[in-house]
């Protein structure tokens, strides 16, 4: 084997390790929590030792943000799957929305671990701003994906497009929050999104 073909083989499957890892945080934090979950337990979770763990990631902040990153990654594909089926604007928008919903609801391991790493982001400086990066990245992508389309359908926001997905995502973080203590029954639920459409619609005028 060439030495360049060795070279990419080892760094291959170094990299399949390094999501070996995100991915075994991700389940045991989400299942776990951050205060119960050592770098032993995801070690132990991924089936490797906690030495080749560290082989990938320095500190356990490093690993933190990585794993975050990661989580960002998924909910984002999963919202930007969804809006590019095909359908109308509108619908796109609607889908787009509910997904936004769906993985709030559902509680899905990385908005369990996005939800504890908000938590840690008052301790953490580096947490902090690397929570904050990710905020800032869904904001853009609610514009990109959702927000211009409305304008291209000839809808003028009432307010700035750096405000409006604050107040969208904002809407439902708050749901969220509310539904984890106090569940939103099924049959509230469609008139919820309904309204959770009427209200992002506001922000619009023709």
């Amino acid at each position: 084997m060439s030495d360049v073909r060795l070279r990419t083989s080892r760094y291959k499957k170094s990299d399949e390790s390094r999501a070996q890892v995100l991915d075994a945080a991700i389940k045991t934090l989400a299942a776990r929590g951050l205060g119960a979950t050592s770098i032993q337990d995801i070690a132990d979770a991924a089936g490797m030792s906690k030495g080749a763990v560290h082989y990938h990631f320095e500190s356990k902040d490093e690993l933190l943000q990585r794993v975050l990153d990661r989580c960002c990654e998924v909910i984002e594909a999963r919202v930007v799957e969804v809006f590019d089926a095909e359908g109308t604007p509108m619908d796109r928008i609607r889908r787009a929305i509910l997904e936004m919903w769906i993985v709030r609801r559902d509680g899905i391991a990385e908005m369990r671990v996005l939800t504890e790493l908000h938590a840690l982001s008052r301790q953490n400086e580096a947490i902090k701003k690397a929570l904050g990066d990710a905020l800032r990245k869904a904001r853009e992508q609610i514009i990109e994906i959702g927000l211009n389309h409305l304008i291209k359908m000839g809808l003028r926001p009432r307010v700035s497009l750096t405000v409006a997905p604050r107040l969208i995502l904002a809407t439902l973080d708050g749901l969220s929050l509310q539904h984890s203590v106090d569940p939103i029954p099924p049959e509230e639920e469609e008139e919820l999104l309904r309204a959770l459409e009427a209200t992002s619609l506001a922000l619009f005028e023709l």
